[in-house]
């Protein structure tokens, strides 16, 4: 009976030893998989056929159901990755931020990316918003953009043609204002939109439209800037 205690509580102290050790790494855990899920989509080469096809994807566009990412959400998204409604890329270089843009803001889409906000937006047309999680300290998802500027340049682009659009505004709002991302008579924005003050509030950033060039001529247009 003594040994059988004792062995007992020599499984309990290693079990205790076990969950500290994943309680301490699993923040670093979680963002290195968020970082590779987000390189991996956003590397693959989406061709204009498998874009059209994941634009008509079904997705979750209910913002009150966006919850902070947990380890297990990540690695649900991770399993998801081959199926993920990819349907474009953002970069911002100042802040060297590059996403993938996956269709809708459903948590596994939001782990991996940005996300849209609204069923039928579209590029160059109206205000084109996407959602995208925060991480305090972490150079992931949308993090980078508290570094952003006014006057940086962002390029959207959907495989076929690239978006550039310059950034206008950036201001805290409260998370109930969601008109942000309602479209304005004749005015072509892009809001990006992700968690501030621990999520209570809302960093939101607007961009005006610039231009828009097929991607085939992205080089000769950036090399003579």
């Amino acid at each position: 009976m003594i040994d059988r205690l004792k062995h007992f509580k020599r499984i309990l102290l290693i079990l205790i030893l076990i969950i500290g050790v994943l309680l301490i790494f699993i923040n670093p855990i979680q963002n290195a998989i968020i970082d590779h899920l987000s390189g991996r989509l956003n590397t693959t080469d989406y061709s204009a056929a498998a874009i059209e096809k994941n634009n008509q994807a079904h997705a979750d566009f209910e913002f009150d159901d966006v919850q902070s990412l947990s380890i297990a959400e990540v690695l649900q998204a991770q399993v998801k990755a081959s199926k993920m409604p990819v349907i474009g890329s953002i970069i911002v270089p100042s802040v060297e931020m590059q996403l993938p843009i996956l269709k809708g803001v459903g948590n596994a889409v939001l782990a991996a990316g940005a996300g849209t906000m609204k069923p039928d937006q579209q590029l160059g047309q109206g205000n084109y918003a996407l959602a995208g999680h925060y991480f305090e300290n972490r150079d992931i998802l949308f993090s980078p953009l508290y570094e952003a500027q006014v006057g940086d340049i962002i390029y959207v682009t959907d495989m076929t043609d690239i978006y550039e659009y310059k950034l206008a505004t950036k201001k805290v709002i409260a998370a109930t204002d969601i008109y942000i991302i309602d479209d304005i008579p004749d005015q072509t924005i892009l809001t990006l939109i992700t968690c501030a003050e621990k999520g209570t509030k809302r960093l939101a950033i607007q961009a005006d439209f610039v231009q828009s060039y097929p991607i085939e001529n992205a080089q000769d247009i950036l090399q003579s800037k």
